[in-house]
């Protein structure tokens, strides 16, 4: 069985193609090729999964129609010399 390999291919290549009967090789190279596809992969799949997760969680944006500010004749001024006034000195 381990001496009828009619090639040799990497990890990376026999995980994406298949083996197909081919000797898998086993170097430095190799495995660490397989991984940082891997890494890549994980990488780009959570920057998907957050923008995602983004997307659900978001609360829908308020039509702009269905709030309307209550029209003012004239800005609310207040007098401070008045006793109840909400702006007021200290000295009483």
């Amino acid at each position: 069985m381990f001496g009828d390999c009619t090639e040799t291919v990497s990890i990376l290549y026999a995980i994406v193609f298949g083996a197909d009967g081919a000797c898998i090789e086993m170097s430095t190279t190799s495995i660490l090729t397989a991984f940082g596809a891997f890494m890549v992969l994980v990488v780009i799949l959570q920057f998907f999964a957050r923008w995602l997760w983004r997307k659900l969680i978001q609360r829908p944006d308020p039509i702009a129609q269905d709030y309307v500010d209550p029209p003012r004749d004239t800005p609310y001024h207040d007098n401070p010399q008045y006793r109840n006034s909400a702006i007021r000195s200290s000295k009483r």
